[in-house]
C-alpha cells in the first residue's frame, strides 16, 4: 500500500467525488456529431490497445512456461 500508484488513485477518486458533488443537478451538455464520432474513434482505439496489451501478456506468459 506504500506505492505512489495507490496514492495517485485516490487522489483522483477524491478529485472526480468533488468534481461530482459540485456540478449535482446541473443538466449535462449534449455532444455535437463531431464529438460523438472522435469518441467513438478514441474508444475503438483504446479497445484495441487493450485487445493488444492482453494478446502481449498472454504470449509472453505461454513464451515464459515453455
Amino acid at each position: 500500500m506504500g506505492s505512489i500508484g495507490f496514492y495517485i488513485t485516490i487522489v483522483l477518486l477524491g478529485a472526480g467525488a468533488a468534481f461530482g458533488l459540485n456540478h449535482k443537478g446541473e443538466p449535462f451538455p449534449g455532444l455535437a456529431s463531431g464529438q460523438k464520432k472522435l469518441l467513438a474513434f478514441l474508444g475503438s482505439v483504446f479497445v484495441v490497445c487493450i485487445l493488444l496489451l492482453l494478446y502481449l501478456a498472454t504470449m509472453t506468459e505461454s513464451s515464459l512456461s515453455q
